[in-house]
């Protein structure tokens, strides 16, 4: 009897360990600047670049709201509405951005710009909508020519599995198999009895 109720324990454990991996997305954003490739820029200059967003990973499309980062100051949206929709298997969502450094700039100043990016997660009935996972992509904007340690690399691909999602399906499976272990040890255990 006993035995029937683990079996039916750890047929549950596997059937909620299915459920939740099918929930698992992931969300990443491309840029050609990161913090061992800042931007360098002149005084006065405008200049245009683009995130790129992708959803490359899981079973349904997408949400992600785009903000500033506090302290970003000298960087913009291109576009007005910062809401993207990310399609399923998509990884060419353009995120345009601006950069207006001030003419009065000196050689050497810098700033610190990036933008956060939050997933929202679709409105269920009955339910209001709900704020995801955000990651920041940020990096320095510095008045000058590049120096000869910088590093100039193509452009940085950072895939984010949205973390709570991802950390709580690995907790799942540690437990499952220490659940596995600690299973097989007492049946062996009643079996040398």
């Amino acid at each position: 009897m006993k035995k029937n109720k683990i079996i039916l324990k750890i047929s549950c454990i596997f059937l909620l360990l299915a459920l939740l991996s099918l929930n698992i997305n992931a969300a990443g954003v491309s840029s050609p600047y990161w913090d061992e490739n800042p931007m360098y820029v002149q005084s006065g200059e405008v200049k245009e670049f683009s995130y790129t967003l992708q959803n490359m990973v899981g079973n349904e499309n997408m949400t992600i709201k785009a903000e500033l980062e506090p302290g970003t100051t000298i960087m913009e949206f291109t576009d007005k509405n910062t809401i993207y929709e990310v399609p399923l298997g998509r990884s060419d969502v353009i995120v345009g951005m601006i950069v207006k450094v001030p003419k009065d700039a000196k050689e050497g100043d810098e700033w610190q710009v990036g933008v956060r990016f939050t997933t929202i997660a679709p409105k269920i009935e009955g339910k209001p909508v709900a704020i995801g996972t955000a990651f920041s992509k940020g990096f320095k904007v510095i008045v000058g020519k590049p120096t000869a340690t910088a590093g100039i690399t193509p452009t940085e691909t950072t895939k984010l599995l949205l973390s709570s999602q991802l950390a709580g399906f690995l907790a799942l499976v540690v437990i499952l198999i220490i659940l596995l272990l600690a299973l097989r040890y007492f049946h062996k255990k009643r079996e040398n009895q």
